[in-house]
């Protein structure tokens, strides 16, 4: 939509042909009456100027040597502003001042139907599909309005990794798939947000955003990849690497920084994850626990394993006691993955919004 503020008189050039048969609209702000001149190469039909008092008032142009002239007098620019719109077609809905509604919003499956912002907070991999299907009551769907841009960057409907279908002209469905997007699984964090529009004269917009973080990870001598949900802002314990060194930690050790994986500090679930570069029978799991002033043992976890594309638990742990090393066995699995599951409110009793651990060993059957 175009704007423009003015005293007493307006010229305005009628620029190019309309987008969809969507009309030519003017946002006019004026002290006093306005008229507007036209350059009128096409045919200038009706005018209905629609006042800040929310009235509509249609105007009579006037042509003369392929001028065109429109007057918006007290009432069609009363309370000092008027939406101007040139030839507006039989079906546009004129009083319609919503944008498209939801009808479904998924992220790899997960409905946020309700939400206008998601963050999905430390995920280990990008969002694999995004779905949002949307409908309107009055006016088509705009898909030239349709915009996504995800890390800064806009995306057109005609990259690999965006689709918009439409059912009919009321009724659309945006995909994208954001795996399919170069670099992006390269950022620690990530933002897309998709707008979606109709052709109703109203400026606002249909608008759903999703944030989210890449949980930290690192590849092991054996080609294992090892995830873990988060890990603490304070840069001492950056190198969460040390849990794998075979070196746990004692209680003569003066600091955890530099020998402990220390999650950050949330009520949600904390977790670490060890992905095999081929499948491996598991039996076990051994985890050494950090020591600053008592033993920070984790009091509820479990133990799962990857099996068939699902995480199966292995192994519950519920009020464990404060020590050292917690030496955990159970039936040889054959598994592509293991995982260590806390649940909320499950570390130590002092800190239970952390996941804090000083040394990992995963035990194979032979």
């Amino acid at each position: 939509m175009r704007s423009l503020s003015v005293a007493v008189i307006a010229f305005l050039t009628l620029a190019g042909a309309f987008a969809q048969d969507a009309p030519e609209r003017w946002h006019v702000r004026s002290t006093g009456p306005v008229t507007i001149a036209l350059d009128a190469r096409g045919q200038v039909g009706t005018v209905w100027a629609r006042n800040a008092e929310g009235e509509w008032h249609q105007l009579e142009p006037r042509v003369i040597d392929g001028r065109a002239t429109i007057t918006l007098g007290p009432e069609a620019i009363a309370g000092g502003s008027a939406l101007v719109v040139i030839d507006p077609p039989e079906w546009l809905a004129m009083d319609d001042d919503t944008p498209p509604r939801v009808v479904r919003f998924t992220v790899n499956g997960h409905s946020y139907v309700d939400e206008e912002s998601v963050d999905l907070g430390w995920i280990e991999r990008v969002p694999r599909r995004i779905l949002l299907a949307v409908a309107d009551d009055q006016n088509p769907i705009d898909p030239s309005a349709t915009s996504v841009v995800v890390a800064g960057r806009h995306l057109d409907l005609d990259h690999p990794a965006v689709t918009l279908t439409m059912r009919d002209e009321r009724r659309g469905t945006v995909k994208v798939f954001p795996w399919m997007i170069e670099g992006l699984d390269e950022m620690t964090s990530g933002t897309l947000e998709i707008v979606v529009d109709d052709y109703a004269i109203d400026e606002d917009v249909l608008r759903r955003t999703l944030t989210w973080s890449l949980a930290p990870s690192l590849e092991l001598d054996d080609g294992t990849i090892v995830t873990v949900d988060s890990i603490t802002d304070s840069p001492r314990w950056e190198d969460w690497s040390v849990i794998f060194d075979g070196e746990p930690m004692t209680e003569s050790d003066t600091t955890t920084a530099g020998k402990t994986w220390l999650s950050a500090e949330s009520d949600g679930e904390h977790w670490l994850r060890m992905r095999f570069p081929e499948p491996r029978v598991v039996n076990g799991v051994d985890l050494w626990w950090p020591y600053y002033e008592t033993w920070r043992t984790s009091r509820h976890y479990e133990i799962q394993a990857l099996v068939d594309g699902e995480w199966v638990t292995q192994l519950t742990v519920s009020d464990q006691e404060e020590k050292q090393h917690s030496e955990h066995r159970f039936e040889p699995v054959r598994t592509s993955a293991i995982q260590i599951l806390q649940p909320p409110m499950g570390g130590q009793a002092e800190r239970q919004n952390l996941m804090w651990l000083a040394e990992v060993a995963v035990s194979y059957a032979e």
